[in-house]
């Protein structure tokens, strides 16, 4: 299925977690920022989505694409660094990921 083409949802949660996390910007253009950057290519892995190099909570169906969360830009692979922490019982510092 080629999410691209599938009706984006943006949760105010990820908004707002995107403007904390990333930059601040207007809801409605947040939407206009993921479909160019999905038409561009991305990458998921169980409800993980990263595009644009941000990194997303997701849920897919048959007509939409719902962004529940956003962890922000990161180099490292965030599902498998997820997984190992609640494997070790342990926690992922996001940080204040906002470039200077």
């Amino acid at each position: 299925m080629r999410v691209e083409s599938l009706e984006l949802r943006i949760d105010r949660h990820a908004h707002d977690r995107y403007c904390e996390r990333v930059e601040p910007i207007p809801f409605e253009e947040l939407g206009k920022w993921l479909a160019h950057h999905l038409s561009e290519g991305y990458g998921h892995h169980k409800g993980y989505l990263q595009t644009g190099g941000v990194w997303w909570r997701v849920t897919i169906s048959q007509e939409a694409i719902t962004f529940h969360s956003c962890y922000g830009q990161h180099h490292i692979d965030l599902p498998a660094a997820i997984k190992w922490a609640k494997r070790h019982r342990d926690r992922i510092s996001l940080g204040d990921t906002i470039a200077d």
